[in-house]
């Protein structure tokens, strides 16, 4: 059985993460997903590329509340974005003319 614990930690110089633990024990194998905070850009939004199969796999892999949660912050990011660019409206708005 897999037991889940939850820690929040600072990215240190030189893009390093530092996890220490006491249930856990050296040498064990052990996985880990990390959740960026909606304060950073997205890093699909960096590269414009889509999610990796292995990342799209731990993101199913999360409990159904963390999914939510990042799901309705990336439907608000998107919602923000097509407020202020106007610019799809525009294309909406035009008649349909079949030839």
């Amino acid at each position: 059985m897999k037991s889940t614990l939850y820690l929040t930690a600072k990215v240190l110089p030189g893009n390093k993460i530092e996890i220490q633990n006491f249930n856990l024990t050296e040498g064990q194998t052990v996985e880990v997903i990390i959740i960026i905070s909606e304060s950073n850009t997205s890093i699909y939004s960096e590269n414009n590329q889509s999610p990796s199969l292995q990342e799209r796999q731990a993101f199913l892999k999360l409990p159904l509340s963390d999914r939510r949660r990042i799901l309705e912050t990336q439907a608000e990011t998107m919602l923000s974005h097509y407020q202020q660019d106007s610019e799809w409206q525009e294309l909406m708005a035009g008649d349909i003319i079949d030839y």
